[in-house]
């Protein structure tokens, strides 16, 4: 990896003409001018948070750490790939780790990174911030897509420029990843008209599954919920079937998630010898308390992630803008409440909402009881993001629906007794 200023930056160049051609199919096309100007707008804070985050990675930790390590082995990787020699990928025997997921999923995506942007650790930065820009352009798509009737733009202005959504993703870390996997499989459950794309969604579980299975567990539990909680009406064979399919595979994919971390059933000794080990792992630097298993401990947990760290609880700069944004984002969410409020009454009635309550209570209690370093809760929750976002944008279809037909009931014209529609009164 390059120590050279000048070939640091050079390695933008790959990254800069990917983004330049997309920001020129944006001009070419048919999206609304304040849809393009935000993509324009994206695309630039991409590189904008690739840059802060190296300088914070250097100046303030003393060293991308994490990234450290992903960088030196996806230099080496992509020097092999160069000379199409893919046996990292396809040699279990030469794994790091040995297993495919984790650490060693994230030198081979490190591998292909660098593969394109050369040894420039801000190139596989800006590189990286690219990937997780996907994941968030899914995440518009589902949101156009299941609310037509609001201006998607609304929606777009928060995931695409929210603080910790362009500055954590944006280096060689699994963040980005994980961003770009979530929104691919929202994307591709929302569809169109109502049709699951089937291998968008499994690419982005895939992506899912070689970082975290345990979220990715996460975010099937989510998707099968978001089918099984619809409101009534029209449960016709298909949909029944389709449903069956769905819960199946479901279960499968939940399983086999839980199976990869070493959670042996979905028996709760085993899910708590889980979190016991994970938990002390995680135990070092600034702490919240450990909260533990079991129903009394939720309400703790969702506060540990949603809510901390508290002001007067920040030992430093980064831990108190971390506070500053988290209780940023609830003043949003106070001032747009009656929306957030009625998002979640009227969850049920859409399919992208359904998705994201039961996303968010999940993962905010399974973190929040495994976490308890305020750092990785800081990183970490920024998943939680784009489904907290999308109850403040988003009108359920069912009150729009009703709100129509109020306005179409106001303007039908009231006519005299005895006189016909049609004719003068």
């Amino acid at each position: 990896m390059t120590n050279s200023l000048a070939a640091n930056y050079l390695g933008l160049f790959p990254v800069a003409g990917l983004a330049l051609l997309a920001a020129l199919l944006v001009s070419k096309s048919r999206l609304a001018p304040p849809v393009k100007l935000l993509i324009y707008l994206a695309l630039i804070f991409r590189f904008v948070g690739a840059w802060v985050r190296l300088r914070v990675a250097f100046d303030v930790y003393g060293g991308p750490m994490d990234a450290s390590v992903y960088s030196r082995i996806g230099v080496r990787y992509a020097d092999r790939f160069l000379s199409f020699d893919f046996s990292p990928i396809f040699n279990p025997d030469i794994w790091i780790h040995g297993r495919w997921w984790g650490g060693q999923f994230m030198y081979w995506i490190s591998g292909i990174v660098y593969a394109f942007t050369g040894p420039s650790m801000l190139g596989a930065f800006a590189g990286f911030s690219m990937l997780s820009f996907i994941g968030l352009v899914g995440f518009g798509f589902a949101f156009r897509r299941s609310f037509p009737h609001v201006p998607v733009t609304r929606y777009l202005r928060w995931i695409w420029f929210f603080p910790s959504l362009w500055f954590w993703p944006s280096s060689v870390g699994k963040e980005a990843v994980m961003i770009m996997g979530i929104g691919l499989s929202i994307w591709g459950f929302i569809g169109k008209n109502e049709r699951i794309n089937w291998p968008l969604l499994c690419l982005g579980l895939f992506f899912v599954m070689g970082i975290r299975p345990q979220v990715a567990a996460v975010v099937i539990l989510s998707l099968v919920l978001g089918h099984w909680l619809s409101l009534g009406g029209r449960w016709n064979l298909q949909k029944s079937a389709k449903g069956a399919v769905i819960l199946a595979v479901g279960l499968a994919g939940i399983y086999f998630s839980m199976t990869q971390i070493g959670v042996e059933g979905f028996d709760i000794e085993g899910v708590e010898a889980y979190l016991d080990y994970n938990t002390a792992r995680s135990n070092r630097g600034t702490k919240v308390e450990v909260v533990g298993v079991g129903l009394a401990n939720i309400p703790i947990a969702m506060i540990n992630i949603l809510f901390r760290p508290f002001p007067w609880e920040a030992p430093n700069t980064m831990a108190l803008l971390s506070s500053l944004e988290i209780w940023g984002m609830w003043a949003l969410v106070c001032f747009k409440r009656k929306t957030f409020f009625k998002s979640l009454r009227n969850f049920r009635s859409d399919r992208l909402l359904r998705v994201a309550v039961p996303f968010i209570l999940v993962y905010s209690i399974t973190l929040g009881m495994l976490i308890v370093n305020l750092g990785i809760i800081a990183r970490q929750r920024i998943f939680l993001f784009p489904f907290l976002f999308l109850l403040m944008e988003a009108v359920p279809r069912v009150l729009h629906e009703r709100k129509q037909a109020r306005l179409r009931a106001a303007a039908v014209p009231v006519y005299p007794a005895g006189v016909r529609m049609g004719t003068a009164p």
